[in-house]
């Protein structure tokens, strides 16, 4: 089952596919993006950036290698799917909702910007509580999707109240009938939509809350530079504390890609196919670079401009779940729709710890 959603991206991988107007492919075989130079790498990377985001080439490695196979994986979903729909049991039915529900857990453990910027706490059975390694210090902590406030803490444990992200995906009859191949893909992608880009979307309202605490927004005029770059890191080292990474929208990758001459030898760009899925395209200044460029449009989080320097995970945040996204069969037929589908669910807590571990820029 698990190729039926791995493989949903209908767009040929890129690592079989030539860039256009060339012979050669975007990734050699051992999957390094092909490059001749430093210069020539960050124009290969922001080409693929915008061969990704007008839907030529996908980033996923197990996605079809050419129009042939795209066919065949395309009628393969749909046979699968009208077998589960014809199931009188349900027991495919559910099976193929919590298939579809770990797979967005495990792409989110991956691509997710929450769970890579933040700890992970483990929790027993019971309320939350959450130690911080920075007592004395403002914490920002989400009381739902949409609700967070500042908390100035003064010992080192924190209670953060967990709250459910929800994903309601209904298909509807008329689309089943008339046979649609991507009724698969969709309900993927509206669970993963709805599941782990709300849990980015909840932190970086987090990262927001955080502005004027601790550090003021800074302005980065002219755009992203190196210099700009040092301001954002310096703001975090005045409170003892040490920046990692730097999280940025798609666009302010360009100025790093338009200037190349400026940035010298001081950014050191990933040639790997498997870290660029991630959204990592390289360190500067000792900072993990992280963009949103390579995400397709409805998973983007990020506004224009917008760039977030954070300090290492351990001194930053920490969220917590109960396990892996749940599913449930549903359907709306009570309600006069007549439509199947799934209720998808998670239970999380998520908490900024340390006011001081946020610097954000905004590009003007």
């Amino acid at each position: 089952m698990s190729i039926y959603l791995r493989s949903r991206h209908i767009a040929p991988s890129a690592l079989t596919t030539k860039r256009p107007g060339t012979n050669e492919l975007w990734f050699g075989g051992n999957h390094q993006i092909n490059a001749g130079s430093r210069q020539e790498l960050l124009v290969q990377l922001a080409n693929l950036k915008n061969a990704v985001e007008t839907g030529q080439v996908s980033l996923s490695d197990n996605a079809p290698k050419s129009h042939e196979e795209i066919a065949a994986l395309k009628s393969d979903k749909r046979s699968y799917f009208m077998s589960a729909y014809r199931d009188r049991t349900g027991a495919t039915w559910a099976e193929t909702g919590a298939v579809i529900g770990a797979e967005v857990s495990q792409t989110a453990l991956r691509d997710g910007f929450m769970r890579r910027f933040m700890i992970r706490a483990d929790i027993p059975a019971g309320i939350v509580r959450v130690r911080l390694k920075v007592p004395n210090v403002t914490a920002v902590v989400a009381s739902g999707a949409s609700q967070m406030w500042p908390q100035l803490v003064h010992g080192y444990y924190i209670l953060p109240p967990e709250f459910y992200v929800k994903a309601n995906v209904r298909i509807e009859e008329r689309d089943i009938f008339q046979g649609s191949d991507d009724l698969l893909d969709d309900a993927f992608a509206l669970c993963q939509e709805q599941i782990m880009v709300e849990e980015d979307r909840v932190y970086k309202r987090a990262l927001d809350v955080t502005v004027g605490i601790s550090n003021p927004q800074q302005l980065l005029v002219g755009g992203l530079t190196p210099s700009s770059i040092a301001a954002l890191r310096g703001a975090i080292l005045n409170w003892g504390l040490a920046p990692q990474n730097i999280l940025m929208a798609s666009d302010v990758w360009g100025d790093i890609v338009g200037n190349a001459a400026e940035w010298g030898n001081l950014f050191d760009p990933v040639t790997q196919f498997e870290i660029i899925q991630t959204g990592f395209i390289g360190t500067l200044l000792g900072l993990g670079i992280t963009t949103d460029a390579f995400r397709v449009v409805t998973q983007k989080v990020l506004n224009a401009g917008e760039v977030y320097c954070l300090a290492s995970p351990e001194t930053h945040g920490v969220y917590t779940d109960r396990g892996p996204v749940a599913a449930i069969p549903k359907d709306s037929y009570e309600d006069g729709v007549p439509a199947r589908g799934w209720s998808f669910w998670e239970l999380i807590s998520v908490t900024v710890a340390n006011a001081r571990s946020v610097v954000k820029g905004v590009r003007s």
